[in-house]
């Protein structure tokens, strides 16, 4: 069964141990990468995935300057979804959906200002497509990013 819980140093350890599959390296970063990122910063906030209870994914909510640049303007109702990573024993199994489907009543619970969430999806990347089409997610606009065209994508709350 999935959870999602605010991520807490106890998490720590195992998420920095996560293996990302050889096929998802081009389109996440892994949380060696992205947790130093939400130090000190209360415009992001990194949530674990639990399997059973053992942390085995993250990903960043944001209220930062990245809402404006996925929506194309301000927007103080969204929050963006960035770096999400699972650890490839999780991939094929059903745990991608069941975040996103989960996420809706995590955001609502615990951030009830957002009216919407926004993510950016290499177009190339069409398992995550898949996922976030089947759990809801839109395609809002297209962007050139640092690796290649992306979709940005909206799930309204």
């Amino acid at each position: 069964m999935v959870e999602l819980v605010p991520f807490t140093e106890p998490h720590r350890v195992a998420l920095l141990r996560l293996q990302l599959a050889p096929t998802q390296e081009n389109w996440t970063h892994h949380p060696a990468e992205t947790l130093p990122e939400i130090e000190g910063n209360s415009l992001r906030q990194a949530v674990t995935v639990l399997v059973n209870s053992n942390p085995v994914g993250v990903f960043i909510l944001g209220t930062d300057e990245r809402v404006e640049w996925y929506a194309g303007h301000p927007d103080p109702q969204a929050m963006t979804l960035n770096a999400l990573c699972l650890d490839q024993s999780c991939q094929g199994r059903g745990v991608g959906t069941q975040v996103m489907n989960a996420l809706p009543t995590y955001v609502t619970r615990n951030y009830p200002h957002t009216k919407r969430l926004l993510l950016c999806v290499h177009q190339t990347n069409e398992a995550a497509i898949h996922v976030y089409k089947k759990t809801g997610w839109t395609v809002l606009r297209e962007r050139q990013g640092k690796r290649g065209m992306l979709w940005v994508m909206e799930r309204k709350l």
